[in-house]
């Protein structure tokens, strides 16, 4: 039973790291430039699929 539930929970982990990969890949092969200069909310619209919420 245990056994299951960390084969259960690494599973899970493993398809959200596979998810996460392929949205990085996507965007690495954009090649987006940013501007420092555009500000932090700017940039941050080009990357949010894949950074956390800003509070």
């Amino acid at each position: 039973m245990k056994l299951n539930k960390q084969l259960k929970k690494l599973q899970d982990q493993s398809a959200e790291i596979h998810e996460y990969e392929k949205k990085i890949h996507h965007l690495a092969d954009q090649y987006i430039s940013i501007d420092l200069d555009d500000g932090v909310k700017v940039n941050f619209a080009k990357f949010q699929d894949v950074l956390a919420k800003i509070k």
